[in-house]
Formats: structure tokens, C-alpha cells, sequence
């Protein structure tokens, strides 16, 4: 089954901030058992009848979890070289650094500090430590 849905995704609660929303020529399409999507999520959307509005809160701690900080590592400027060199606009506050993990798997991270000839990076999901509340309208549901 393939649920077409709209939806505005809000950090904390209805009045939060939004974080991300569709727009209505583009509908979000879950397909059941889809696994890129939150459980809590899922179970509301495929238990709604279309048309019907949902309001669906996700705790962080089923969503993607607290902030660790673990997560969060020092590194030499030295591991942000690549064949074009060193470029410093990527290492700047708040800024998205790819970098890839022992088993050469792609992970994000956000720039926190630079000091000197390091990098204080990130790698917490950037969802991490906020309840989501998601605002939805199932659209379809075809099979």
C-alpha cells in the first residue's frame, strides 16, 4: 500500500517551529513497510482515512533519540583535506561536513568550532533531542 500525504513536521509541539513541510503539487508517498520512515509515523498514517486530519507527536525517544555527547569529536583540520586542499569556507560554525565513519560509511556532521588547527564537529542526527509533532493530511491510498 502507497500513502500520499501532506505534511507540516514542527519541532516540540503545534506551536513549534516548523522544521519542514511538503507543498501540495508534491505529496509525501510512504510505502508501507518503508523503513526511512518513523514508526510512530507510520502506524498513524496507515491507520487514517483519507481526508482526515492527524496530528501525530513523536517523543524524541522514539523518534531519533537524545543528544549524545559522545557524538561529538575533535579532529585536525589535516582530515578536511581533499585533492583540492584545505577549504575553509566548509570549516565554519554550523556548517554540514560529510565525512565517512570506520566502515567507510557516509556521516554527517555540523561544525561547532574551530580552534587553531581543529575542528569541533558534531554527529548527532540533527533531530536528535526534539519531540516532533507532525501536522498531517493523508491525500491517497493506492496499492
Amino acid at each position: 500500500m502507497k500513502y500520499a500525504f501532506h505534511y507540516t513536521l514542527r519541532e516540540d509541539g503545534p506551536a513549534g517551529e516548523i522544521i519542514e513541510a511538503t507543498v501540495p503539487e508534491e505529496p509525501f508517498v510512504y510505502t508501507k513497510g518503508d523503513e526511512d520512515v518513523l514508526p510512530g509515523l507510520a502506524k498513524a498514517v496507515c491507520a487514517a482515512s483519507v481526508g482526515q486530519p492527524l496530528q501525530v507527536l513523536i517523543p524524541c525517544s522514539e523518534a531519533y533519540g537524545p543528544e549524545l555527547d559522545d557524538a561529538y569529536a575533535v579532529l585536525p583540520k589535516s582530515q578536511f583535506i581533499d585533492d583540492q586542499g584545505l577549504d575553509e569556507d566548509v570549516l565554519k560554525e554550523g556548517e554540514v561536513v560529510l565525512m565517512r565513519d570506520d566502515n567507510g560509511d557516509e556521516i554527517h556532521g555540523v561544525v561547532v568550532e574551530v580552534v587553531g588547527d581543529n575542528v569541533e564537529v558534531d554527529f548527532n542526527h540533527p533531530l536528535c533531542g526534539i519531540d516532533l509533532h507532525f501536522e498531517v493530511h493523508l491525500m491517497s491510498v493506492t496499492k
